[in-house]
């Protein structure tokens, strides 16, 4: 079926928010308009100010000139630090491409994207210097290393040029130049880049502030990590009004509601269990003091939708989106209070068009589940390095295969089912299995593997990885605290799984001798009972080093 609702946006049209033909003109525009208004307040105070991140970006793309071409690809492994909103800023006036990686990633995860991207230049914080200096030799096109170190928000000072800053006024930026790129996990082999443009990125703000209004006396909480594209769109968003985006540098229930009420925060960004995490902590007389007016979160637990609104006074609008077509759905904001606790998605956003349709393409009936299929304006352009892939994800017609499934009720009001995909979705994170297998699967006592995700209540998924060991060895002589040492060595700790099963006989295979999972799945109702598991036996694993605590 092709997606409608009863309820329908009254909003303006397109492009009328949001003008601007690339984001380098929105910061100037922001820069003349309001060059004292805060663009970043981070959660001890330190602010800065539109005026203050164009002349930071304008210093270091001075240095950034004389060493990439447009089209190159820097990237940048930083935790939430001023540097990295300004080195986004200053790669894309140089017609570079910002490539993301995740700074608890490893040698194994960073590597590929660093190769696979062929970035020549990578950003990265002392810290990760180290990583960054060891993976190097097998990043041939890797010409030089700038490490973010002293005082934010000048930690990049020690990078300029003899010939001074770059002025953005003589940028010459085109609306479709690459802007970003995105590694996103794929259901088969290593994660993909996905390519953003500077026209996605202001699709998606002028989508985001026709549905959802900001005015300078805004605050957007961002309590996400950098190398996420939400922060981004946030930070445009906030140009484009005056608002501004409160950081945490990272997510933490104790430390949550004082920044949203220090900071006068109006609009929460959430994703995955961080309602749940925040609804274990116990009632406070000043849940409700605050100036919150919503929160945008993606996958809103239906079970505890209507205490999570009851809790805080203000409704969690839930929506689907996915990197490769930015913002698909959303709950109208007129419908928030009836759809909640429903587990509805809403329905599609303004301009795009969305269909439901079975595995020959044919469109389904209300009530019944079928593929997502999204065309809109400003998609992704494609996946790095990987044509045929492209052309799979976008068919001619324009259509985006997202590889997830859903439902629409009579009302059109659409509802997420799961994923087509072999993807883990862990705490707000996406885990490829075949990542996962493939590094498992090189330990030389390790003949044969196979990652599954198992519910989990706090995080919806955990990672479950059965292992069959090479003839001759045993858990004994490969016991899970190997394994876990091994992919911490190789993986960011949020890929590392949580549970393992070891298998004495050959796992059951498709006629093309790959495993299948479905049968699996389908041992036990339990798929944890009888597992090692690894949050019992060692505790959990932190998120910023991958130590145990």
């Amino acid at each position: 079926m092709t997606a409608s609702a009863s309820v329908s946006w009254n909003v303006p049209p397109a492009w009328t928010v949001v003008p601007h033909r690339t984001i380098i003109e929105l910061l100037l525009d922001a820069a003349a308009k309001r060059p004292n208004a805060p663009a970043l307040i981070f959660e001890e105070g330190l602010a800065i100010s539109t005026t203050q991140l164009l002349d930071l970006a304008e210093r270091f793309a001075g240095y950034l000139r004389e060493r990439i071409q447009p089209g190159d690809c820097v990237a940048i492994m930083l935790p939430n630090r001023a540097e990295f909103m300004v080195a986004w800023l200053a790669v894309v006036a140089c017609r570079g491409i910002l490539v993301s990686i995740n700074p608890a990633a490893r040698d194994h995860d960073a590597g590929h994207i660093l190769r696979d991207s062929r970035s020549v230049l990578a950003i990265v914080g002392a810290e990760t210097r180290e990583l960054a200096e060891r993976v190097r030799g097998d990043c041939p096109r890797l010409r030089e290393i700038v490490v973010v170190d002293g005082p934010e928000p000048r930690g990049l000072d020690g990078y300029v040029s003899t010939n001074g800053r770059f002025p953005f006024v003589a940028a010459q930026c085109q609306r479709d130049d690459i802007a970003n790129i995105y590694y996103t996990s794929g259901t088969t082999g290593a994660p993909k880049g996905c390519m953003l443009d500077h026209a996605y990125w202001l699709r998606v703000v002028d989508v985001d502030l026709r549905l959802h209004p900001k005015g300078p006396e805004d605050r957007q909480l961002c309590c996400l990590q950098f190398f996420y594209n939400d922060p981004a769109w946030q930070l445009l968003a906030a140009l484009a009004t005056g608002a501004a985006v409160v950081v945490m540098r990272r997510f933490s229930v104790s430390r949550f509601w004082n920044v949203v009420r220090t900071y006068g925060v109006t609009e929460i960004l959430s994703i995955a269990s961080i309602p749940i995490l925040l609804l274990k902590a116990l009632p406070d007389p000043r849940d409700r003091d605050h100036a919150v007016k919503r929160a945008l979160q993606v996958a809103v637990p239906a079970s505890l939708h209507r205490e999570m609104n009851e809790r805080w006074g203000f409704p969690w609008i839930d929506g689907y989106g996915i990197t490769e077509g930015g913002f698909i759905t959303r709950v109208p904001l007129a419908a928030a209070d009836e759809l909640a606790g429903s587990g509805s998605i809403g329905i599609p956003c303004p301009e795009v068009e969305l269909r439901l349709v079975d595995d020959d393409g044919r469109d389904v009936a209300p009530g019944e589940t079928g593929e997502f299929l999204v065309r809109a304006p400003a998609m992704m352009r494609g996946y790095v390095n990987r044509p045929e892939e492209s052309a799979e994800a976008i068919d001619a017609d324009g259509w985006l295969h997202t590889g997830d499934l859903g439902r629409a009720d009579e009302r059109g009001f659409l509802y997420f089912v799961g994923r087509k995909k072999d993807i883990i979705r862990r705490g707000g994170e996406n885990v490829a299995a075949a990542e996962v297998e493939a590094v498992l699967r090189s330990h030389p006592k390790v003949l044969e593997v196979a990652v599954i995700p198992v519910p989990d209540a706090l995080r919806g998924e955990e990672i479950k990885a059965y292992v069959l060991p090479v003839a001759g060895e045993t858990p004994e002589t490969i016991p899970p605290r190997e394994l876990v040492a091994y992919c911490l060595e190789r993986l960011a700790p949020h890929k590392v799984p949580r549970y393992f099963e070891y298998r004495a006989t050959d796992f059951p295979r498709t006629p093309s001798m790959r495993v299948r999972k479905e049968a699996l799945r389908q041992e036990r109702n339990d798929l944890t009972a009888g597992a090692w598991d690894r949050e019992a036996e060692l505790g959990h694993l932190s998120s910023r080093d991958g130590r145990l605590r």
